[in-house]
């Protein structure tokens, strides 16, 4: 079976169609088309994608330390009761 390498990423790394389309400014189903050959592959598309796919690497970087710093902090006490606001739920 054939893959775009997009495709690929997106599956292997977990990368949701609705996350790439609001990183690239696109739609779901104009990644899907292109992902499936049914849209020309124009250098303008790539660069737009390999910038969404860019930034959703930092975006999760991010994410990542941060929650290895929180983790850090609650080492050792992970099932302990806390408050917590209501967006954190």
């Amino acid at each position: 079976m054939k893959k775009t390498n997009l495709r690929r990423l997106r599956h292997r790394y977990g990368m949701s169609l609705t996350e790439l389309a609001r990183a690239a400014g696109l739609s779901n189903q104009y990644i899907s088309w292109a992902e499936l050959g049914k849209t020309a592959a124009t250098p303008t598309l790539e660069a737009r994608l390999s910038c969404a796919v860019e930034k959703i690497i930092a975006l999760r970087r991010e994410n990542a330390a941060g929650l290895e710093q929180d983790y850090l902090a609650c080492r050792g006490e992970l099932l302990r009761s806390v408050e917590v606001e209501s967006d954190e739920l």
